[in-house]
């Protein structure tokens, strides 16, 4: 190899550019099966939390991003919910109006500080909103097969083209304090009646109704709304845990609009088995669906993988790497985190985008890889999307509007970059595909607290729609942890 071509080889491979950046090496570590953890959060005291590793040697590298034009116009802060305490949100847009948006939090307030997710709904582009639970029985969660459970978590919503709401949650059974079986569920109703949920409408995906050592967790949902001859089906996956230290990324799909579900298969290697957690899936503008994940190896590193399916849903490719090995966060004391993807795929152009964090240092960052071509499985190198140094970054969350631009956000410490306990939510966008970013925005109002003990959740929301020939975007956070009775909150965020 000449002087010349060993030089161009080393930019490439730190542009990505090609040749399969995110490839894993063959001195890759092992996997670890002691770090993913079981998320369900059933009680307001009852929080498990994941200590804090010490750094991992690691350096990943990662591209400074370019940011240049105005930020983000900024909304009023609304607040979506009246009860309290809240955590853990996600949201959506409706498809064919996008001013309907629709917000998910687990709620606290009920059944003696047992979670209880409720949903809230806006018809005017996030001017107002109206709250509901979903279906209950005696004040607690309640599903068509007859089961009323002490508790539901982990909610996720998404809206169909053809007006089908759709609400993915855990609903937990609890004996003596601790989980004793649990079930993935899906609510559907229709946008135009309100949307009133019914408990008849509220089935399962996979669920064990009595005592198991079987436990579905960190469910997610997507609704086909390509031009595709699958528009119309709804995928679903999640983390199927065998016991403590078994576990894997299992996948469903319903062809009727949540009626009934298929039976579930397996998206991850077995060789990754107990060393896996946080799934998204998300749907492609040709009716690809993808489902992407952690692996968790030893030294406090992490790495997403992706999977892709062209017919359906019915089977998937073997995972490829979507990001290089990154260090999960070590920084997290009164509150959980993780550096689990955020996954989106553009309706507009097929390009596929993971935000997540990383920690080469003290300070953690917020990344943005995207496929190099439009539907591919092969990435470009991370791109680090928060403009400042300060303070620590988590749980981010993307989506991408029909006129092709990626919408991210994320909680950010840099207002108070030593309190880690102090937050608020930074958005940034861009209209090329990550060739460049807007300046970041700070979406909320007042800052967001945490404290000793507390649950803030494991991830947050971001729905998209357009606006003109340019977009606008609805990042949802909670207000403050459980302890401060955090509140669902949101903001339109406009592109200039």
């Amino acid at each position: 190899m000449t002087r010349l071509t060993r030089g161009l080889l080393t930019f490439l491979l730190i542009l990505g550019v090609g040749l399969g950046a995110t490839a894993q090496s063959a001195n890759e570590p092992a996997v670890d099966r002691s770090a993913p953890i079981k998320t369900m959060v059933p009680h307001r005291n009852a929080v498990a939390f994941q200590s804090s590793p010490a750094a991992a040697s690691k350096q990943t590298r990662t591209l400074r991003g370019s940011f240049s034009g105005p930020p983000y116009k900024v909304g009023p802060t609304k607040t979506l919910t009246t009860t309290v305490p809240e955590a853990e949100e996600h949201i959506a847009v409706d498809p064919n109006n996008f001013k309907n948006v629709i917000g998910m939090i687990s709620d606290f307030s009920l059944n003696g500080g047992f979670n209880t997710s409720k949903f809230s709904v806006s018809k005017n582009n996030g001017g107002s909103w109206k709250e509901g639970f979903v279906p209950l029985s005696g004040g607690m969660p309640a599903t068509g097969d007859g089961q009323v459970w002490q508790a539901n978590s982990d909610p996720v919503v998404a809206i169909d083209k053809l007006g089908n709401v759709y609400l993915a949650n855990l609903y937990i059974a609890v004996s003596g304090g601790n989980i004793t079986n649990d079930g993935y569920y899906v609510c559907v109703a229709k946008l135009s009646s309100g949307p009133k949920f019914k408990r008849s409408g509220c089935r399962p995906v996979k669920s064990e109704t009595s005592q198991s050592t079987l436990l579905e967790d960190k469910e997610w949902i997507a609704a086909d709304n390509s031009t595709s001859k699958l528009s119309g089906n709804v995928y679903a996956s999640w983390t199927h845990f065998v016991d403590n230290t078994t576990s894997m990324i299992l996948f469903s799909r319903s062809v009727d609009h949540g009626v009934h579900w298929s039976k579930p298969i397996q998206i991850n290697p077995a060789a990754q088995n107990g060393a896996i957690q946080g799934s998204q899936v998300a749907v492609g503008s040709k009716g690809e669906v993808y489902v992407s994940y952690e692996v968790f190896f030893t030294g406090n590193q992490g790495q997403h993988m992706i999977a892709k399916s062209t017919n359906g849903g019915v089977s998937f490719g073997t995972p490829a790497a979507q990001t290089p090995l990154f260090n999960n966060l070590t920084f997290c004391v009164d509150y959980r985190c993780n550096s689990f993807p955020a996954l989106a795929v553009n309706p507009k152009t097929g390009f596929i985008y993971d935000v997540y964090t990383d920690q080469p240092g003290a300070n953690s960052t917020a990344e943005f890889v995207r496929s190099t071509t439009a539907g591919g499985l092969t990435f470009t190198a991370p791109v680090k999307v928060n403009d400042s140094s300060k303070g620590q970054r988590l749980m981010p969350a993307v989506a991408a509007d029909s006129n092709g631009v990626v919408h991210m956000s994320w909680f950010d410490t840099r207002r108070s970059p030593t309190n880690p306990d102090l937050l608020d939510i930074f958005a940034t966008f861009t209209r090329n595909n990550g060739s460049s970013f807007a300046p970041n925005a700070r979406a909320n109002a007042k800052q967001i607290t945490a404290s000793s003990g507390d649950f803030i959740g494991d991830y947050s929301g971001n729905g998209a729609g357009p606006n003109g020939k340019t977009g606008l975007a609805h990042p949802v956070w909670t207000s403050g942890g459980l302890n401060e009775n955090g509140k669902m909150q949101s903001s339109t965020l406009t592109v200039p």
